[in-house]
C-alpha cells in the first residue's frame, strides 16, 4: 500500500479556519465593492445629465439675450412692433432659467449666477430705454446708443460669463468622469486580486479535502486490515477468547473456548459468563467484580483472576482469566463491554506442586543428613576423637564450612518455596525496632571479627514500634547485614542506622564495599541472582538472600531497596510502616497480661507508652472518647491511662465515667496539664516531661498489682 504524504491535522483545522473567516469576508468585500461601483456610475450619470441640462440652460440663456439684442435693434431700425415680441417673451423665461440653474448650485457657483443675473438684468434694462425711446419718437437716440456699442459690450460680458460657466461645468464632468475611471481600476485590481485570493485559497481547501479523504480511505484501509487481524488473532489464539457485554453475558468467542470447555457456540452465546465456573458466584457478585475491572494497560490486561473452570461434562479444571475493560459498541453512552482471554493452567499448577514437592522431599531428605554430617565435623574438630594433625584439621574445616554452606542453601531454598507457595506463618505482634537491630547485631559479631569488620549502630532516643514478625524480620536484617559484611574490606565499618520517616520506621546498613555494578541492579533481589559467581561461592553466597528479604519485607507491607553510597559503598535500606495507630487484634492479645486501656490524641505518646509496657502488660490505644468507650465497653480491663486534652474532648469525662462504672478499676492521668493534681477521680496523676515513662509503667503495674491483692 503507497502511503501518502500525512497532512497536519493542526496546519489542515487552521486553514479551514482561514477559509471559513476568509470566504464570506472576500464575497462581502466583493459584494461592497460592485455596490460602490454601481453608487459611483449613478452618481456619474447624474452628473453628467446635470451638466448637459445645465448647458442646454446656459444656451438658452444665451439665446435669449441675443434674440432680445436683435429684436430690439430691429425694432429701433424699423419701427416694427413685431419685433419685440422676443422681448416681451424674455423676462418670464430668463426667470424660469434662473430659477432652474439656482436650484442645487453650490455657495461658490451660485456667485457667478448672481453676476449673469445682474449682467442680464443689464442687458434688459438697456433694450428697454432703447425701446422706450422708439415708442416716445426718440429713435435717433436709441440708434446712437446703439452705435456707441453699449448693448454688444453687455452681450459680450453674457457670453463670456456664460462660456466660463459652461467650461467649469465641462471640466467638472470630465474630473468626475477621471475620477470614476480611477475608481473603476481600483475596484477592478481589488476584485481581481480578492477573486485570485478565493481562488488559491478554495484551491487549497480543496487540495486538503482531498488528502484528508485519501487519508481517510487508508486509514479505514489499515482498520480494516487490523480488523482482519485482530479477528485471525482473536480466532485463532491458543488461549480462549471471550467478549462479554457489560452484564458479563458472552456475545463472541473464540474457537479454543469450545475446544477447552466443550460447548458449541450456539449453546454459549447469550449465556452469562458464570456458567463456565464452578463455583456458585451471583450475578451481583459477578457484577461488582467486573465493576472494578479497568482498561488494559502496560502490564497487560485491566485484572487478573484465576478460578475454577467447569466443562460441559462437569469436569472441572484450573484456569486463569485476565479481563479489561473495553468501550461499548452498544448505542448506550458510557457502557463497557469486556474483553476476556482465558487458559487452561492445570498443568502448569501440576508441574508447580510437582516442582514444589520434590523440592521440599529433597530439601528434607538432604537436611537430616547434612545436619548429622555438620555435627559431625563439628565435633570431631572439637577433639571429641581425640586431637588432629594440623592437615587433617584444616581438611576437615574445609568440609565442615561446605557442609554449613549447603544446610544455609536448602534452609534459603525452602524458606522461598515457602513464601512462593504462601506457607511461610508469620507470627505478627507489636515490637520495637531498637530491640530487632541490637540482636541482629550482636548476632553477627562472631561473623563480622571473622572479616575483620566492625558493626556499629545509631539508634533514635525514643523507640520505634512496627507490627512485625520478629524471627523473620531478624532473619531479613541478618542477610543484609551479612552481605554489607562479607562485601567490606578487612577493617572496615558497617553502621546500622534506625530513624523515623513520614509515618515509616526506616533500618539502614551502610558499607564501604565496591558497590554494586549496574548491569546487576536491575535483577539483584531475583532468586539465585550473583553480580559475580566466583567471588559470592568464595564468600558463600546462596543467591537467595536478598530474594528472601524482599519477600519478607512486602509481607509487612514494608520495602526493601539500596543506594550508592556517598564516598563509596552501598546502602541498604528497610522501610516498615510504624505500628502508630495500629489497633491490637483480639488474637494478638496475650490472655496472660493484664489488658490496659491508653486514651491520648497523641499517637507518638501512644506507640511509646505501648513499647515501654511491653511484655508487661497488653496496651490498647485509643484516639478519641468514642473509641475509649467501645473498648470500656467489651470489659476486661485492668487500667486505664487518660490524658485530659483530646482537642475539642476532655479526658474528665471519660475519668468520670469509669469511675462511676467500675468504682475499683485503677486510673493513671498522663497530661501535660499541671492542674490536674487537683483531680480526684484518679488513682494516680502524672505530669508529661515531670515524670518519665518508665514511672508511668511502674505506676500502671503498681495500681494492677495492688487491685489484684485487694481483690485476692
Amino acid at each position: 500500500m503507497v502511503r501518502t504524504k500525512s497532512v497536519s491535522p493542526a496546519f489542515r483545522s487552521a486553514v479551514l479556519a482561514v477559509a471559513f473567516v476568509f470566504v464570506p469576508l472576500s464575497l462581502l468585500g466583493v459584494h461592497f465593492l460592485i455596490a460602490q461601483e454601481f453608487e459611483e456610475v449613478r452618481t456619474l450619470r447624474s452628473t453628467a445629465e446635470r451638466t448637459v441640462e445645465t448647458r442646454d440652460q446656459l444656451s438658452q440663456l444665451l439665446t435669449l439675450h441675443l434674440d432680445v439684442e436683435t429684436g430690439v435693434r430691429g425694432y429701433v431700425l424699423t419701427g416694427n412692433v413685431d419685433f419685440l415680441d422676443p422681448y416681451f417673451a424674455a423676462v418670464p423665461r430668463r426667470d424660469s432659467l434662473f430659477a432652474r440653474l439656482r436650484a442645487g448650485r453650490e455657495e461658490r457657483r451660485l456667485v457667478k449666477l448672481v453676476a449673469l443675473m445682474d449682467a442680464s438684468e443689464r442687458q434688459l434694462s438697456n433694450a428697454a430705454r432703447n425701446a422706450e425711446d422708439v415708442s416716445d419718437g426718440n429713435a435717433e437716440r436709441a440708434r446712437r446708443r446703439i452705435a456707441l456699442g453699449y448693448g454688444r459690450e453687455m452681450m459680450n460680458d453674457i457670453r463670456g460669463m456664460i462660456a466660463e460657466m459652461d467650461a467649469e461645468e465641462t471640466a467638472r464632468l470630465a474630473e468626475q468622469t477621471s475620477a470614476a475611471a480611477a475608481s473603476r481600476e481600483h475596484v477592478q485590481r481589488t476584485v481581481t486580486v480578492l477573486l485570485l485570493a478565493l481562488a488559491l485559497l478554495l484551491t487549497l481547501v480543496t487540495l486538503l479535502v482531498g488528502a484528508s479523504v485519501r487519508q481517510r480511505r487508508q486509514a479505514l484501509a489499515e482498520v480494516e486490515q487490523l480488523a482482519v487481524r485482530q479477528l485471525a488473532m482473536f480466532d485463532g489464539a491458543v488461549d480462549g477468547m471471550l467478549w462479554l457485554d457489560g452484564n458479563g453475558h458472552l456475545t463472541r468467542m473464540n474457537p479454543s473456548i469450545s475446544r477447552m470447555f466443550g460447548y458449541s457456540e450456539d449453546q454459549l452465546l447469550g449465556q452469562h459468563v458464570l456458567v463456565l465456573m464452578e463455583h456458585p458466584f451471583s450475578r451481583e457478585d459477578a457484577g461488582a467484580w467486573l465493576a472494578g475491572v479497568g482498561m488494559a494497560g502496560v502490564d497487560g490486561a485491566g485484572r487478573r483472576q484465576e478460578f475454577l473452570g467447569k466443562r460441559a461434562d462437569g469436569a472441572t479444571f484450573e484456569s486463569e482469566v485476565a479481563i479489561s475493560r473495553v468501550e461499548g459498541s452498544g448505542d448506550d453512552e458510557g457502557k463497557f463491554d469486556f474483553v476476556a482471554s482465558i487458559r487452561d493452567i492445570s498443568a502448569r499448577k501440576q508441574a508447580e506442586r510437582m516442582k514444589t514437592e520434590f523440592v521440599s522431599t529433597v530439601s528434607h531428605e538432604l537436611r537430616t543428613p547434612l545436619t548429622s554430617i555438620g555435627g559431625s565435623l563439628g565435633l570431631v574438630m572439637g577433639g571429641a576423637a581425640g586431637p588432629l594433625e594440623e592437615k587433617t584439621r584444616r581438611l576437615i574445616g574445609i568440609a565442615h564450612s561446605n557442609c554449613e554452606r549447603l544446610i544455609r542453601l536448602i534452609n534459603d531454598i525452602l524458606d522461598i518455596e515457602k513464601i512462593e507457595s504462601g506457607k511461610m506463618e508469620f507470627a505478627v505482634r507489636r515490637m520495637q525496632v531498637g530491640s530487632l537491630v541490637r540482636r541482629t547485631r550482636e548476632a553477627m559479631i562472631g561473623f563480622a571479627e571473622q572479616h575483620g569488620v566492625v558493626v556499629t549502630t545509631d539508634m533514635p532516643p525514643w523507640p520505634l514500634c512496627i507490627m512485625g514478625d520478629p524471627d523473620r524480620l531478624e532473619q531479613l536484617v541478618t542477610n543484609l547485614l551479612s552481605n554489607a559484611i562479607k562485601h567490606s574490606p578487612e577493617g572496615g565499618v558497617v553502621e546500622l542506622f534506625c530513624m523515623q520517616e513520614a509515618g515509616r520506621a526506616r533500618i539502614e546498613i551502610r558499607d564501604r564495599g565496591a558497590g554494586i555494578p549496574l548491569a546487576f541492579r536491575q535483577r539483584i533481589f531475583e532468586k539465585f541472582a550473583m553480580a559475580d559467581a566466583s567471588d559470592s561461592r568464595a564468600k558463600g553466597g546462596t543467591g537467595l538472600g536478598l530474594s528472601i528479604a524482599r519477600e519478607i519485607a512486602r509481607r509487612h507491607g514494608g520495602e526493601i531497596g539500596f543506594a550508592d553510597r556517598e564516598g563509596g559503598g552501598t546502602v541498604f535500606y528497610l522501610d516498615l510502616p510504624l505500628a502508630i495507630a495500629s489497633e491490637i487484634e483480639p488474637e494478638t492479645v496475650d490472655a496472660s497480661l493484664p489488658l490496659v486501656l491508653h486514651l491520648d490524641d497523641d499517637s507518638d505518646c501512644l506507640s511509646v507508652v505501648s513499647s515501654v509496657l511491653a511484655n508487661r502488660a497488653t496496651v490498647v490505644p485509643a484516639h478519641t472518647l468514642h473509641d475509649a468507650r467501645l473498648i470500656a465497653a467489651k470489659g476486661g480491663l485492668a487500667a486505664v491511662i487518660v490524658d485530659i486534652g483530646l482537642g475539642d474532648e476532655s479526658g474528665l469525662d471519660f475519668v468520670l465515667e469509669c469511675r462511676a462504672a467500675y468504682p475499683r478499676l485503677p486510673i493513671v492521668l498522663f497530661t501535660a496539664i499541671d492542674d490536674a493534681r487537683q483531680i480526684d477521680s484518679a488513682d494516680r496523676i502524672l505530669v508529661k516531661s515531670r515524670a518519665s515513662i518508665d514511672d508511668l509503667s511502674d505506676a500502671v503495674i503498681s495500681l494492677i498489682e495492688r487491685c489484684e491483692k485487694e481483690a485476692a
